[in-house]
Parts: C-alpha cells; structure tokens; sequence
C-alpha cells in the first residue's frame, strides 16, 4: 500500500463525501427551517440507523482488516462469513428493534410510542448496512482503496435523490411535517443500492456467496467484539446526546403540565438547535475521520516502529488542523447560514431570528470538545491496529459515562447548551485518558503528539510531491 499517496486521495473522497453530506443537511433544514421541531426529529431519524447498525456490527468490519492485512486469513473466507453475518445476524437485530420500537417501549411510556411506517425503514436498513461495510471493508482489506473510497461517495450521494423521491411520493404527509419519515425511508432506499454497488465492485477480489466458516468467526468475534464495542461507544458518544436531550426534555415538559405532542415538539425545537451546533462542530473531524480505515490498515500491517513514528505526526497534524478549524466554524457560521437563508428563501431573518442565538450558544460550548477529541481518534485508530482494543473501550466508556452524567444534570436547566457543555466535559477527558494511554503503551511523550514539528511540514510536501509526481508521469 502506497500510503502517502492513498493518504491524499481518501482525503480528497472524504471532502466530496462532506460537501454532499452538508448539503444535505442544509436542505432538510430550509425544508424545515421554520419547523424546529421537524428539523429535530428529522436528525435522530437519520441517525438511529446507524445506531443500530454499529450495534450489530458484532465489529467484523474492522477484525476483517485485521486478520486479512495480517495474513492470517483469506479475503474470501472473511468476506463469504461476514455475509453470511450480515444476512442472518442482521436480519435477527432488525426483527428485534422493530418489535422492542412497536410493543416494548410504549408498554414501558405511552409517551415513546411511534407511528409503524416510520419505524420500519430504520429497522429495515440493518442488514444492507452490515452488507456494505463488510464488502467495503474487504476493498480496503486488499488494498483496493478507489473502490473503497467510491462506495463512501456513493454512500453520500444517493441519499439525497432517495430522500427527494420519498419526500414527494408521501406527499401530503411530508406536507403536514412529517419530514422524518421521508428521512427514513430515503435512507433504506438509498443504502439498499450501496449495498448492491458494494457487492458488485468486491466480485473483482472475492466470489460473492454466504458460507460460515465457524473457525473464523469465532476468532473475528473474540478480536472484533472489543473493536464493535469501541465503535457503537464512538457512534453513541457522537450521537446518543440528541436522544437523551429528547427524551429528558419531554419528561420535563411533561412534569410542566405540557402534553404528549406539545412535550415533544417543544424537545424537538432544542434536538434542533443541538443537531445544527453538531453539525457545524463536528466539520473539525474530518481529517481524522478521513484517514482512520485507511490508517488503521497502514498500522495493522506495519511494526511498531513504523506506527510509533507515523502516528504521532497524524495526531499533532490532525489537532492543529482542528484547532483553526474550530475557530473558523464559529466565525463563519453566522455569514454562511444567513446567505444561505436568503438566497434559498429571500429573508435571512429567519436563520438569525429563529436558528442563529441558540445554535452559536451551543457551538460555543461544543467546539473546545471535538477540538480535542480529535487526538483521541487518532490515537485509538493505532491503538486498536496494534490489539490494544481495550485500552480504546476504556476511552469510549469514560467518555459516555461522562456525558450521559451531565447531560442527566445539565440538559433539565439548560436545554441545548447543557448537551454541549456534557459533550466538552467528557470529550476533553476521553482524549486526555487516550494520550496518557498511548504514551505509556508506546513509550512516545505526550507532547509529541500534540505539538507540531518544523518536519511535519516537510512530511505534508513530500506527499504532495509524490502524488504530483504521478500525476506528471500518468499524463506522459
């Protein structure tokens, strides 16, 4: 693997899959920019899916990786088992979440209850998402990175035309508010055709058939359940605060006197401008996001010299980048929303008078936490690479032990902004536990991994050149 090179590409596939993504966003929310509430539950909609998705993931996808760059398996009997996880496992989850949705919770709270038509796509999506992941992962697992990294944009890309399909195929349903459900739906439709794009690409390195070998899974269960575990405690520490703000408020607007619908609408209008400041914050990631599968590869099939030398340069790299990032995001929010705003709708008031206070209250809170959570993901991308899967479990639950302990505190006063000032709290100390980890495990100081180095910036050209250079000899 030509890793200065692939570094630069998946980067470049990243940043087209972030400006499809963000646009998405932006629309649902000028589809709802005067409907807070909508907007609200159209974001927990979207991200429930892969809740449930990192939950089955039984952390396949990354033990795939692991024991195929290692060589201690074949990309074939990984990859036919992983389906074959992915069909009956899969199949299992989504049966479960959909009867736990429909009968369980409303039993527990009338006030959980939930229309069927809305419930079934999330659920019904559980099985397509393991398909995807599982074949993707075996692209990156035998060095097809364009591949890999076209399934990602793609992933991206057919969202939206599913979503717009579903928004005027439901149509006076979409029209009285319920924009969550095309949502949903959208999202079914659109990774039912990744899935069927992921398969067709993985036919070039692996025959595609269901076939349990039992000697693997057992041993890609035993690595891979701390690797599922760290991932769904990832997914639910980046996520699970929209829920539990949610489900919190409407308690306490219930204890206020407020109804069932009002509760939760009212709950809906705070989800929304948390999901917003989210949205934005969360731009700080991209680096490390980018090059975690990617790295996590490289380091898996690297020893540990060489991952002792990389990675510290990615983790200070990475944590400057966010730190500018972090301060460009609050100061362009504003400008960037409200010509937004105005261009799409002719009033700018509507961000600023509506959206603007609330959400830069919370971005404010937000920024200092991803900022430095971003040393935290590149550092448990080597750890996790080297087996020290339990060193990042470790990370991740501190991390939602914390938040969800603020958030029970601070989110009945203080709404959005108490979410956010919980996800700070738990991020800076997720991180810090991290580095004194790695420093211990690796012997390297923590200072190296987050101050930058005259020589990273010789590191940056010399990947420019090497991709420059091939450019040049591709056009002779």
């Amino acid at each position: 693997m030509n890793f200065r090179r692939w570094v630069v590409f998946t980067f470049l596939v990243h940043l087209m899959v972030v400006a499809v993504d963000k646009g998405g966003g932006l629309i649902l929310y000028l589809l709802t920019a005067n409907q807070q509430a909508e907007h609200g539950k159209s974001g927990i909609a979207a991200s429930l899916p892969f809740i449930l998705g990192a939950v089955a993931n039984l952390g396949l996808a990354t033990a795939l990786v692991y024991f195929v760059r290692r060589g201690k398996v074949k990309a074939q009997v990984a990859f036919e088992t992983s389906l074959w996880v992915a069909l009956v496992w899969g199949g299992i989850v989504a049966v479960g979440a959909f009867v736990v949705t429909m009968f369980v919770l409303p039993w527990l709270n009338p006030a959980w209850s939930m229309d069927w038509f809305a419930v079934l796509p999330i659920c019904a999506v559980v099985p397509f998402l393991l398909i995807a992941s599982y074949a993707n992962s075996t692209q990156l697992a035998t060095d097809r990175v364009k591949d890999y990294g076209a399934v990602h944009l793609a992933t991206s890309i057919g969202f939206l035309p599913a979503f717009f399909l579903l928004f005027y195929w439901l149509g006076a349903s979409v029209k009285d508010g319920d924009v969550p459900v095309a949502v949903a739906w959208g999202r079914l439709v659109s990774t039912v055709l990744v899935a069927a794009l992921t398969l067709l690409l993985v036919r070039k390195v692996v025959s595609v058939r269901a076939r349990l070998d039992r000697a693997y899974l057992g041993e890609a269960v035993r690595y891979g359940w701390k690797a599922n575990l760290t991932s769904t405690l990832t997914y639910l520490n980046h996520r699970i605060d929209l829920v539990v703000l949610m489900a919190v408020l409407v308690s306490v607007y219930r204890d206020q006197g407020s109804s069932i619908d009002d509760a939760k609408n009212l709950a809906g209008v705070q989800v929304a401008f948390y999901s917003m400041a989210v949205t934005w914050a969360e731009l700080v990631w991209h680096f490390p996001e980018a090059m975690r599968d990617l790295f996590f590869s490289k380091v898996a099939g690297s020893s540990h010299e060489q991952a002792r030398k990389l990675t510290p340069v990615l983790a200070r790299l990475g944590f400057l980048v966010s730190l500018f990032g972090a301060v460009g995001i609050v100061l362009v929010i504003d400008p960037v929303m409200g010509a937004i705003t105005w261009a799409a709708k002719g009033d700018a008031a509507v961000w600023y008078e509506g959206w603007a206070g609330p959400v830069e209250d919370a971005l404010w809170w937000l920024v200092p936490g991803t900022a430095a959570f971003t040393v935290s993901k590149i550092l448990q991308a080597d750890l996790a690479a080297r087996d020290r899967l339990q060193s990042c479990v470790n990370a991740q639950l501190a991390v939602l032990v914390l938040m969800l302990a603020f958030d029970l505190v601070l989110i009945p006063e203080h709404g959005a902004n108490g979410a956010a000032i919980a996800s700070t709290i738990a991020y800076v100390v997720g991180s810090l536990w991290t580095l004194v980890v790695y420093s211990r495990q690796t012997g390297t100081p923590m200072r190296q991994c987050l101050i930058v180095q005259r020589s990273d910036f010789g590191y940056i050209r010399e990947i420019l050149a090497a991709v420059l250079g091939k450019l040049r000899r591709r056009r002779t």
